[in-house]
């Protein structure tokens, strides 16, 4: 027969054991939501957006801003943007299954956090967007930049093109070493 001490200790154990099971159960989940919506791909999305900039992540916007900026393509930041009807409906289904949204597990759900209830249409303009590009003219060694030269993602974010946007790939354009200390 077990002691009372013995069993305590088993009880722990088995404590212990569940919650660290539970951690990784959770951190693996996680991992996972990351993974869907960063491979998340649709070929008209990169063929249409594509042929003229960066097709840009739908996680990097909440969908009332791609309601925004797929309606008003006739002046689509200064140019007149031409995509057929049945293209459209597409792009706004895979927009709005993959949209920017609050409590969201991904990489990029970070970006929802203090998101007004008109939020804006350029992805520079975030809120939590701001907040993380914070001390990009100081890393750039530049005194100051200006909020459009945030919109070339590719130029530090290497993997952009793939809805990457980890730290730990962050390579500067001008410079030629990763920045291990960005914020």
């Amino acid at each position: 027969m077990m002691g009372a001490a013995m069993k305590t200790r088993f009880k722990l154990s088995a404590f212990f054991c569940l919650g660290l099971y539970s951690c990784i159960c959770t951190s693996m989940a996680i991992a996972q939501a990351d993974y869907s919506m960063v491979n998340a791909r649709d070929t008209v999305h990169i063929n249409n957006c594509g042929s003229c900039h960066l097709p840009y992540a739908p996680g990097l916007l909440p969908m009332k801003s791609w309601i925004d900026i797929m309606t008003g393509l006739e002046s689509h930041f200064g140019s007149k943007v031409e995509v057929s009807e049945e293209n459209s409906t597409h792009i706004l289904a895979y927009l709005e299954k993959y949209a920017l949204a609050a409590g969201q597990q991904s990489v990029m759900g970070q970006l929802a956090k203090d998101l007004p209830d008109t939020p804006p249409l350029r992805i520079t303009e975030l809120p939590a967007f701001i907040v993380l590009h914070s001390n990009t003219a100081e890393l750039l060694e530049l005194k100051a930049m200006d909020r459009d030269s945030l919109s070339a993602c590719a130029s530090c974010h290497r993997a952009a093109a793939s809805h990457i946007f980890d730290k730990a790939l962050l390579q500067v354009g001008v410079g030629d070493g990763p920045l291990s200390d960005y914020k």
